[in-house]
């Protein structure tokens, strides 16, 4: 009997005794209206385990007159999807932050901090953070107004270092106009670690993961080679950053990578590019993305495409990071979405509304005849059951075989990495739901 999984797209709970898709019941927690309570979340969803509560970010709505469609809010949700409330909805303007594209991060205290893509005194986004002062509510700080030439237009959450020092990526600005990576200090200053360049790699739309060494690690959406994109590495010497691309995307190996990397205990880098991939796609001539990873080899990397999407029931263009998990004899699975393609139904357009998945690893309880094996786990259908997801899951450990069920949330486990999310479109209102599904 496989162990009990439980992934929160909301909540996916999976029992099988061998690995194919189980019909699915649906649970919508909350159909965004785009009023007040927010529209078009994009973002990976946070979950507290101290808490036990889940946050968010909306792109749109919440109201002010300074965006069109509304600024954007910051939400919260108990663990089992009820009691959603808007705890901030963001301004605009000069003096606030508009449009967060990017999850939340959480320190020790209960801090939540996060990026916007506009607003600001120069309009080209901020770094913004809440204090939680009591009963559940927050205090909203503008910690940083980016102005052009520190980062334009961040699209990625930050990473916490253990010093307290915040890093993250912007999709424009810089030396070049083609992006940042960049460190804010507890005390207010910001620094720009790297500005991009177009040969080796520009326009990074995912964050920055610290691997065990204290490195830094990234992707750009374009550059490299054949301006398809680059895996990255900023390594710390004691004074300064250095910068290495490790890889440029051909287009066969994948293209236009869009999240962040997800790292292993022993230096295995995964990842997901939103094109690219053979043999040929049946969804577009472009390719319909991939799962990469890459391996340690002596004191380099080897590059391997885990999963090429076909554009089918299994999904195609993942634009969001995969989370890994591990069953109790240390066997790794990933599970993802794809925010395109699966079975149409419901209202979904010609190009599907997009999966989520599973990959068994080597040793795995699900896995077939290749390394890593591929099977979908539910497909979207848009309205109620939403559409074209942009961000991964949470997966509640342990997974594989064994006959435990397991609370929720856990008290044995969390997020690997990786975190819960909400689809980019879809619900009742069409923009956007969290939903919960069981199997």
């Amino acid at each position: 009997m496989r162990k009990t999984l439980r992934l929160l797209w909301s909540i996916i709970l999976l029992l099988g005794s061998v690995p194919y898709l189980w019909s699915s019941t649906e649970t919508t927690f909350h159909n965004f209206t785009g009023g007040s309570d927010g529209s078009d979340p994009l973002a990976d969803l946070l979950y507290n385990p101290t808490t036990g509560i889940v946050y968010g970010t909306t792109r749109t709505g919440g109201g002010s007159a300074n965006c069109t469609k509304g600024c954007g809010v910051v939400f919260s949700l108990l663990q089992n999807g009820s009691g959603y409330t808007v705890l901030y909805r963001f301004a605009g303007g000069a003096g606030d932050g508009a449009n967060p594209e990017a999850g939340l991060t959480i320190d020790a205290n209960g801090n939540l901090y996060g990026t916007t893509y506009a607003g600001g005194a120069h309009n080209l986004g901020t770094i913004f953070k809440l204090t939680p002062i009591g009963g559940g509510q927050f205090q909203e700080s503008i910690l940083h107004s980016f102005s052009g030439p520190d980062g334009a237009h961040p699209l990625a959450k930050l990473a916490l270092g253990a010093s307290g020092i915040l890093y993250g990526t912007t999709f424009g600005g810089g030396a070049h106009g083609l992006g940042t990576v960049f460190e804010l200090f507890p005390s207010g200053g910001e620094s720009v670690l790297f500005s991009f360049t177009a040969p080796a790699g520009s326009r990074p739309r995912a964050g920055v993961v610290f691997d065990s060494a204290g490195d830094l690690w990234g992707t750009t959406s374009l550059g490299g080679a054949a301006n398809l994109g680059a895996v990255f590495r900023l390594t710390f010497n004691g004074n300064t950053w250095s910068e290495t691309f490790l890889h440029s995307f051909t287009g066969g190996d994948g293209a236009n990578p869009y999240a962040e990397l997800t790292l292993d205990a022993m230096g295995d880098v995964f990842g997901t590019a939103k094109a690219g991939g053979s043999p040929a796609c049946a969804f577009t001539a472009a390719g319909c993305g991939v799962v990469f990873e890459f391996q340690p080899s002596g004191t380099g990397f080897t590059e391997n495409t885990i999963y090429a999407f076909t554009g089918g029931t299994d999904g195609a263009a993942p634009i969001a990071d995969v989370t890994l998990a591990l069953d109790s004899a240390g066997d790794q699975y990933l599970y993802g979405t794809a925010s395109q393609a699966g079975v149409i139904g419901g209202t979904c357009p010609a190009a599907g509304c997009g999966t989520v998945f599973e990959l068994c690893g080597i040793g795995s309880s699900c896995q077939g005849s290749v390394p890593w094996t591929e099977y979908t786990l539910f497909d979207f259908h848009g309205r109620n059951g939403g559409r074209t997801p942009a961000a991964g899951v949470l997966v509640f450990p342990p997974v594989g075989a064994d006959e435990d069920f397991v609370r929720f949330p856990p008290n044995h486990g969390g997020c690997t990495s990786g975190c819960m999310t909400a689809p980019s479109s879809g619900g009742t209102s069409g923009n956007g739901a969290v939903d919960g599904f069981t199997h």
